[in-house]
């Protein structure tokens, strides 16, 4: 063997030993890669499932707040129905009446100010009796308007609740 054969056998040998090293490396770095892509998937699914079960104990303390509080809303509705029938049979019957505001003689030059409604309202019993029948419908629509702002509040308590779970 010459010395230009024994070179030729040493470049090539070293040329196989690099691109051998080559790809043993970058096999090496894939599944590194491929490891480390694994670990960041198990520790992402552990972080969410363990966010789900803290949101999953935080919805259902809600949830049974809420629960609660429809429940005692329905009591309350309840007894305010309750309440209104028997103001209204009572109204009906006579036993309570509804009386309308006593007006004075109001002077034509009168201001704003000084007329008698601005003063605030009368005392009980001076003007005359309403009918029994429109006493019930005014008490009806008093109880209507009632249930609407207890309702809105009832809308508003709740979106104030699910902001401070949400703002947690």
């Amino acid at each position: 063997m010459s010395g230009l054969e024994r070179l030729a056998a040493t470049v090539l040998l070293a040329v196989l030993l690099v691109v051998g090293a080559w790809f043993g490396v970058r096999h090496y770095g894939a599944q590194q890669h491929q490891a480390g892509w694994d670990a960041a998937i198990a520790a992402g699914e552990e972080a969410r499932d363990a966010a789900a079960l803290a949101n999953l104990a935080i919805e259902s303390g809600l949830r049974a707040r809420l629960l609660k509080q429809d429940t005692d809303n329905l009591r309350k509705e309840q007894e305010h129905a309750e309440s209104l029938e028997a103001a209204q049979r009572r109204v009906r019957a006579g036993d309570d009446r509804l009386r309308c505001p006593a007006a004075g003689p109001v002077p034509a030059g009168a201001r704003a100010g000084d007329r008698p409604a601005a003063a605030g309202p009368g005392a009980d019993g001076e003007g005359p009796a309403i009918v029994p029948e429109v006493a019930a419908e005014i008490l009806g629509d008093g109880a209507d308007v009632a249930g609407l702002v207890r309702r809105y509040e009832r809308v508003v308590q709740r979106f104030e609740a699910c902001r401070a779970v949400n703002g947690k």
